[in-house]
């Protein structure tokens, strides 16, 4: 009987056969590799200069000694992440960086019906290495030590490998996948800022920049019909289409669909079809696989409940960003519990960093996104709840805001907090006000528009202020409040003196008058003669401006209004020495003195003493001149106005100057002439509180309702008082 044996040594893989006599044997083929399953880069893909050369640096060998998760592209749904990083991938390949090959997987991480667990990423990736499935380990743990064996493998016999996991939507669906070799490369993407991945260097992804975006279009175009020059022909509504599409290249790949398959519509026809926010979502659709609703819609059922209504509930707000003040109002949660939901939403790229720091705000599209699930899901009460709150927030933010700046200037400083968040609410606090009209909310938001209206008017944005006085007029009306009318009447006249619109701010002052004669609300009045008062005066008619000063200083003085009293007596003043009756311009300076001496008011003394300068200058009284301007420099020194204090001691030497001219002595010779630009105090700053113009522009009246932030018609004297 005859006897073979077999001596085998060594490892031995594959099917093995001991036999004495084969008669037949069929061996199973070796199990193949995928190691170059990279899906093609995007053809069409456009621009990110930047951003790809962010993720190629990462990819070059030697650029880290650690396991590294090269890049994480974090960014928004359809913003073209996975584009980015199969270029990058092509180019790195190409270069030669991997000559192990590369892993690619598509997650799924925000479809809940294919999401890819880890077990089954690893079982795919251990396929893709030639394991064949009989020899899986039974465990995951087993899988994952098979695998990260086989990538090590792999670098020593081969070389580094590149592990792209697309579409990832936490660290949990990667940490186990990383590999343990330290050559080997991995780029991930997700709608996610996974901040918590080992090794990982983010790179946000966000929308093109404008020429980035028509040049996608144009390429694209031109790649389906290689005579195709319609974005060449018509630029503009190239431009118009991409900012339609808030430049998010899935958006653009869509339109650029759009235009491909219907190659006689115009670009601008495809245009004004967008232009409607109502049917935008719509229209940004190709077939049955291209859809920025459909994109969006796997984010938003990623959102946990909460984080769903704010999403919702942020679309409510008007402006174009939102602060997390003005979220936890609108979602009726505390500022903590606000902050951190808009966090959870800007780690989705559901929300954008707004600035300055603090705010954040939606892309366009996501916006109207947020608008559409709102109408679908909350019902009509609880969005008029959430905008009597947003609109409730900010009445009285803008009220604290401008209350701390009227506080600031009355200790002659600054409150730059307050200046910036109005700078920055700017258009919230406008938009809120066709929000509250929309609403029906009139009542609510009259305490506003005055507060919004004296913050334009003070940084003299003169279109935007007139539009918020004309709603502040037309909220008023509305309410049928008598007092309310009358003050949004004066505040639009106040508003136009400032713009020196002087020609229509009489005849609104006018019709604010009668309110308050009606009323009877002699505050009203006062303070409405002294207005019209200053518009005449400003205009060059003394005799008018000394009529209505005239008739509004008995008001004051019955109402025992002081400050009042002494400005429209300073005004007197001036309106009799311009109409050339120096004995009465005396005697209403005199009486403005004693009332500011009365009430130690030293600015106001030192205004007066200026200007009795001026008249003694006038009726050939040089000493009396160099009396008042002496006193006049010591208090506007006491009133810390060292300008105007400098001022008038150049007026001191330049009268000196011209006593010496005369031969000396106060007695005989012509008078001084005065100084270019007839002296008096300089115009405040951007921003001064206190008003102090020079004379040949005539003093301002300090008297305006804009000074003071609004409390209500009837507070108004006990805020202009203290602000004065």
């Amino acid at each position: 009987m005859n006897q073979s044996s077999n001596d085998l040594s060594g490892n031995v893989t594959g099917p093995v056969v001991q036999a004495g006599h084969v008669g037949q044997l069929h061996l199973a083929p070796p199990v193949p590799t995928a190691l170059a399953g990279l899906p093609p880069a995007v053809p069409e893909f456009t621009g990110r200069a930047h951003a790809l050369r962010r993720v190629t640096e990462a990819l070059r060998p030697g650029s880290g000694a650690s396991p590294l998760v090269v890049s994480t592209l974090a960014g928004t749904a359809g913003v073209g992440k996975t584009a980015l990083a199969l270029r990058a991938a092509h180019d790195a390949v190409a270069a030669g960086w991997f000559p192990g090959g590369v892993l690619f997987i598509n997650l799924q991480g925000y479809d809940g019906t294919r999401y890819v667990q880890p077990d089954i990423a690893v079982s795919v990736f251990l396929s893709a290495l030639g394991v064949p499935a009989e020899l899986f380990p039974s465990t995951f743990e087993g899988r994952l030590s098979l695998y990260r064996s086989k990538l090590a493998e792999l670098a020593s016999g081969h070389g580094a490998a590149l592990i792209v996991f697309d579409n990832a939507s936490s660290t949990e669906q990667i940490r186990p996948l990383l590999p343990g070799s330290p050559v080997h490369r991995v780029v991930v993407t997700s709608r996610h800022t996974l901040g918590d991945l080992p090794g990982s260097r983010i790179v946000d992804v966000g929308v093109l920049e404008p020429p980035e975006a028509a040049a996608l279009i144009a390429r694209t175009l031109r790649m389906r019909r290689s005579d195709d020059t319609r974005a060449q022909d018509e630029p503009a509504a190239v431009h118009d289409l991409t900012a339609l599409c808030g430049r998010l290249p899935l958006a653009l790949a869509v339109v650029a669909s759009i235009l491909a398959g219907d190659p006689d519509q115009t670009i601008g026809e495809l245009t004004a079809a967008l232009r409607d926010r109502a049917t935008r979502l719509e229209e940004l659709s190709y077939g049955d696989r291209r859809s920025v609703t459909a994109a969006f819609g796997l984010s938003y059922a990623r959102l946990g409940p909460e984080e769903a209504r704010m999403f919702r509930y942020l679309s409510l707000n008007p402006g174009q960003q939102v602060s997390v003040q003005a979220a936890a109002a609108l979602t009726g949660r505390s500022v903590p519990q606000a902050g951190k939901l808009l966090r959870a939403l800007r780690d989705v790229h559901m929300l954008e960093h707004g600035k300055p720091r603090g705010w954040v705000r939606f892309h366009d599209l996501l916006r109207l996104f947020a608008e559409r699930c709102s109408e679908e899901e909350d019902d009509a009460a609880s969005v008029q709840a959430a905008v009597d709150r947003l609109l409730a927030h900010y009445r009285d933010a803008a009220r604290d805001a401008t209350e701390r700046i009227v506080e600031a200037a009355r200790l002659r400083r600054r409150a730059d907090a307050a200046e910036d968040w109005l700078d920055t609410e700017r258009l919230n606090l406008r938009s809120a006000l066709h929000l509250a009209h929309r609403h029906d909310r009139p009542a609510m938001v009259l305490p506003l528009a005055h507060n919004v209206s004296w913050f334009l008017r003070r940084q003299q944005d003169w279109a935007a202020g007139l539009e918020v006085c004309d709603m502040a007029v037309e909220f008023a009306d509305s309410v049928a409040d008598g007092a309310e009318l009358a003050l949004a009447l004066y505040n639009k006249g106040d508003f136009l003196k400032h713009k020196q619109d002087f020609d229509l701010a009489l005849p609104v002052f006018a019709e604010a008058l009668d309110r308050y004669h009606e009323l009877g609300d002699r505050t009203g009045e006062a303070r409405t003669l002294h207005s019209m008062g200053t518009v005449a005066r400003r205009i060059g008619r003394y005799a008018q401006a000394e009529s209505h000063y005239a008739a509004a200083l008995p008001l004051f003085r019955v109402l025992d209004d002081q400050p009042g009293s002494g400005h429209t007596l300073f005004n007197l003043g001036y309106t009799a020495r311009k109409q050339g009756d120096h004995a009465a311009a005396l005697d209403h300076y005199e009486s403005a003195l004693d009332v500011y001496e009365r009430l130690g008011n030293s600015a106001g003394r030192a205004r007066t003493l200026h200007h009795l300068g001026h008249l003694a200058v006038a009726t050939e009284r040089p000493d009396a001149a160099r009396r008042h301007w002496e006193q006049a420099r010591s208090a506007y020194e006491e009133a810390g106005l060292p300008p105007s204090a400098q001022e008038v001691a150049e007026l001191l030497d330049a009268l000196s100057a011209s006593e010496a001219g005369w031969g000396g002595g106060g007695g005989g010779g012509s008078p001084p002439p005065p100084p270019p630009g007839g002296g008096g105090p300089p115009p405040p700053a951007r921003g001064s509180y206190f008003t102090l113009t020079p004379d040949q522009a005539a003093p301002t009246a300090l008297y305006s309702a804009p000074v003071v932030p609004y409390r209500s018609p009837a507070a108004f004297r006990v805020a202009a008082r203290a602000a004065l």
